[in-house]
Order: C-alpha cells, then structure tokens, then sequence
C-alpha cells in the first residue's frame, strides 16, 4: 500500500480557538514537537502494515519558520505550499490535491491537520484496512449532530483510493457526514469513525485521546465518559425519521 499524508493548516499557530497569531517565538518549540510526532506516526504505520511507500505534502501559511517545517518532513515530502493570506482548511485541502501529480497512485489519502500532537494511541486504534472514509470520532454529547446526522470532529480525515471520486464533495467541517450524503452517492455505510467514543474537535475544551492542539491547554476533562457512538443504531434511527 502506498499513502498520502496531507498536514495542513495554520502552523506555528500560538492561543485559543479563533487565534490567529503565528509564527512567534513562543510557538515554536509546540509546533516542532507536534511535527515530529507526525514522522513518529507515519514511520510506526509503515511498520504495522508494511506500507510500500508514504508521501506528504505541507499546505500552511508562511512565517519566519517554513524552512524548519520543510526540514522535519523531509523524509517523506513531495511537496509544500505556504498561503500569505487566510483561505481556510476545505480550500487548502482541494488545492493540495488538485496540485498532486498521479493521485491514483496513491492508496489512501490522510489529511491531518498541522497543529496536532499525534498521540501513541491513534496507531492503536487506526484500521487502515477498513477501506471507509474515517472521521477522528463525533463531537462530544453537548453537539454530536447536525440535521439528523453526526456532527464530526473535523481534525483529520482517512480517505481509501475508492472514494477519490467524491473528493470534491468533501469540506473539512463538522458538517462533513452530512454534506457527503446529500451532495453525492455516498451512504452512511461509506462513513465511519476512529473511535468510537465522544469528543469535542478542541482538545483545550475535552480531553482527546488520540491528539492535542499544540499551543494551547489541553483539557484533562472527558466530557461524555463511556458514551458510545453506534453507528448501526444511528442508521435504524435517521431511517425512521
């Protein structure tokens, strides 16, 4: 199998939700830690599935540290952008791939978003193999749905090569599971999660097992303790109604 991690987003990022201050001194130390965990993780999933080949691409915005960023993917990097101007995580993540030579090639796509510390527990609970497109989980009991659908949390996607076909119905949001069945053919059995417990995407409100965002508290609270999402009982359930 060969994949294509895509780390995107604000790098370097320093604050709470809505920031947007970047690219200062004190960000630095976070967003470097958070970007080694990243190799970590893409080297420890090769070794779990024998993976023929992993390839990343960067799609950030410029600050005095791009060369640093450049230097830790090096590894694995086939290419990198960094955007003067805010344009959001849906438009960089379609200007990533439109700009990605022989996509086909690929197996999987994996869209991670730049600012996250990869926790050891994520190659625990990752399945590569079960060929859906996989959300991190759904958001925590406060809002988990979204018009009768779940209400993803939008930090990463999986994305097997079957459903490359649908990437231009995908938008990197909480409303993700929702626009995907109403935009295309896609069935809520293509749809799936990583885990399969409640949490908020901001890891500075609930405590993630999975990931934090650097540069910012991380909460230590776990808002919906054992409340599980099950899919199956969700799909008897938006059928009736």
């Amino acid at each position: 199998m060969k994949g294509l991690f895509l780390f995107i987003g604000e790098s370097f990022r320093y604050g709470s939700q809505k920031t947007q201050i970047r690219g200062t001194k004190e960000s630095y130390d976070e967003q470097i830690k958070a970007c080694k965990s990243h190799i970590k993780f893409i080297e420890n999933l090769e070794q779990k599935y024998n993976l023929e080949k992993s390839d990343a691409i960067i799609g950030s915005y410029t600050t005095n540290y791009d060369a640093e960023l450049i230097a830790i993917y090096d590894k694995y990097l086939v290419g990198s952008t960094f955007q003067q101007t805010l344009i959001g995580l849906t438009n960089i993540f379609h200007n990533t791939l439109l700009n990605t030579k022989n996509l086909n090639d690929y197996d999987f796509i994996f869209y991670i978003r730049i600012d996250l510390f990869l926790k050891d527990y994520l190659l625990k609970v990752m399945d590569i193999t079960k060929n859906k497109i996989l959300f991190p989980s759904i958001c925590w009991s406060k809002k988990c749905i979204i018009k009768n659908y779940p209400r993803v949390n939008d930090m990463m996607m999986f994305i097997p090569k079957k459903y490359y076909v649908f990437i231009k119905d995908i938008n990197i949001y909480h409303n993700c599971w929702y626009n995907l069945i109403h935009s295309s053919t896609i069935k809520n059995e293509d749809l799936d999660v990583i885990l399969n417990t409640l949490h908020d995407s901001d890891s500075e409100k609930d405590n993630n097992p999975i990931y934090y965002i650097v540069n910012r508290p991380e909460s230590k609270v776990w808002h919906s303790p054992n409340q599980i999402f099950d899919k199956k009982k969700f799909i008897q359930h938006i059928q009736h109604i």
